[in-house]
């Protein structure tokens, strides 16, 4: 059975509620996609010098935007804002080992607490994701592969969004008054051998998708009608879509 993603339920629904993971990116592309996402997630973690944008774009004006955990090695954390947020009361985690990024860190303490954060979210997004070094860039794509939550994680930012399909079987939801135009489908670490889809204007079958050989960007929607994509693939997959902001 395929498995159902709605990647922009959280932007549709007023009952969806999702876990919010902020990377060390300006916030301020994406402040009204922040502000909307703050009210409807039940657990927000922020990491390292993300927290700095945090504090002097939100939180010292409004202490609404008090996260629930701080954590990375705080090596670009300013002293000030780690004190303000430990007045407040925020859980602050030290995650030194420089074999893993902050972000993976931050997804290890995350994983690690799941069953303490009530569970009703039904994503995980992060934001900050995109934008800035290429190198940060891929290395917060590497880090979905080394988690298997039992919710979706999206990677957010601006007008873009993106989630790490495994192999298998995958019903995408798309409809949505926020949704784009664009889409894509981008071989992630190795090659996919055979990728199936339905619902897209140029959908494949069966098809090898490699770097140097075909990757399938600039995608569409079968029709402006199209409520959901499927896809199967027999190897990792990113599966990117643009979004309207409010």
């Amino acid at each position: 059975m395929a498995q159902l993603l709605e990647p922009l339920r959280i932007l549709e629904s007023n009952n969806s509620k999702c876990i919010i993971v902020m990377l060390n990116r300006p916030l301020y592309p994406d402040m009204k996609l922040i502000r909307f996402l703050w009210n409807k997630s039940v657990f927000k973690l922020s990491v390292d010098g993300g927290t700095n944008e945090l504090y002097d774009n939100l939180s010292q004006n409004d202490e609404c935007y008090i996260p629930d955990l701080i954590s990375g090695d705080f090596d670009s954390l300013r002293p000030g804002v780690k004190e303000f947020f430990e007045n407040k009361g925020v859980e602050i985690v030290s995650t030194p080992d420089q074999n893993y990024t902050d972000f993976t860190k931050a997804l290890q303490l995350l994983a690690e607490n799941m069953k303490l954060i009530k569970m009703n979210a039904s994503c995980v997004i992060v934001l900050g994701a995109f934008g800035g070094r290429l190198d940060q860039i891929f290395a917060n794509i590497d880090t979905l592969f080394h988690f298997e939550f039992s919710i979706p994680i999206y990677l957010m930012s601006e007008s873009n969004l993106a989630v790490l399909l495994k192999e298998g079987s995958y019903k995408i939801s798309v409809k949505s008054s926020f949704r784009d135009d664009w889409c894509g489908m981008v071989p992630m670490g190795e090659p996919c051998e055979s990728v199936s889809t339905t619902g897209l204007k140029w959908n494949l079958n069966k098809q090898r998708l490699k770097f140097g050989e075909l990757i399938s960007t600039s995608n569409t929607f079968e029709s402006g009608q199209t409520e959901s994509v499927e896809i199967e693939t027999d190897k990792p997959l990113l599966w990117t879509m643009g979004y309207s902001q409010f």
